[in-house]
């Protein structure tokens, strides 16, 4: 792993990625998701009205909880026996680029096939340097009408979100169908909380009401997609259905239920999708960053 911190650009190399065309099916290992580590602007929100959201870094122990990470990862992959792969789609933002380091820091850099910036995998926009009073009221504002649908001044709704993690996720399963990457590799997803379950929330179809249940994980905790191990490439399914989220995974998000962990096709999923339940009450859901850190905490 080559590493630039003069520049604050961070290049992490390994083998060349495998050509496009496989006339089979080749589905990944694993797709994990990692929230980025511990950032100044989670242990002091202040942090973002003096620096660019884009710029925020990681604290000492979001790189300590990161290179944690990426250990529990290799010994996970190891366990296998496979002569594994990874990937990794890293957010622009230098806290997730921190945290890739950290990961890979783990692993010999012959496993590792490439490394994408994807700018669609960046936080939600709040809107340029933040007034923090201001923003303090705008997320009540955001508690009480809903967290999906909620606008900040000049930045994102999490439906706008979710509509770039659309583009992203359908370009991200054409290259997996085009047979981009071999059966044995892990693709790494290092992105943000909320990104990450609207990721989540597109992959397995979550309606908006499944969503704003769903609180943030951990900093660094991996959610792991998990590729089903009853299907065959001849099986006509689509890619997102051969994956399902592991039940250690489930139980790192808050909220999360067993029926939330598989792709549903439409015409099995209609009577869910259809409900409309009781009114929500936003100020009762547990705020997203409930901090959780006892798992994927710093090594002592």
């Amino acid at each position: 792993m080559n590493e630039d911190c003069s520049s604050g650009q961070h290049f992490l190399v390994g083998e060349p990625t495998y050509s496009y065309g496989s006339s089979t099916r080749r589905l990944p290992r694993r797709i994990v998701l990692v929230r980025h580590g511990e950032s100044f602007g989670n242990v002091d929100e202040s942090e973002y009205t003096r620096t660019p959201d884009s710029q925020v870094r990681l604290t000492a122990t979001g790189h300590n909880q990161a290179e944690t990470t990426g250990r529990r990862l290799r010994d996970m992959m190891d366990e296998t026996g496979e002569d594994y792969k990874l990937f990794f789609y890293l957010s622009p933002y230098r806290r997730s680029k921190e945290t890739a380091i950290g990961i890979a820091k783990a692993f010999d850099g012959r496993r590792i096939l490439g490394v994408r910036e994807e700018p669609q995998l960046r936080e939600q926009d709040f809107g340029n340097f933040q007034d923090y009073e201001a923003k303090q009221a705008e997320k009540r504002e955001r508690h009480r009408f809903g967290r999906f649908f909620y606008r900040f001044p000049n930045g994102e709704s999490g439906a706008d979100v979710y509509d770039r993690i659309t583009m992203f996720s359908d370009h991200m399963v054409r290259d997996i169908d085009a047979g981009r990457f071999p059966e044995d590799t892990n693709m790494i997803l290092c992105t943000h909380g909320l990104t990450l379950r609207l990721f989540l929330m597109r992959w397995f179809h979550w309606t908006v009401a499944e969503y704003e249940r769903i609180a943030n994980p951990s900093n660094s905790q991996p959610i792991i997609l998990e590729r089903r191990d009853d299907i065959t490439i001849e099986q006509s399914m689509h890619t997102k259905e051969c994956y399902v989220l592991s039940k250690e995974s489930m139980e790192g998000l808050v909220g999360c239920s067993e029926e939330m962990c598989t792709m549903i096709l439409p015409e099995e999923c209609w009577t869910r999708a259809l409900q409309l339940g009781p009114d929500v009450n936003h100020s009762l859901l547990p705020p997203p960053d409930v901090p959780k850190p006892e798992r994927y905490a710093e090594e002592p």
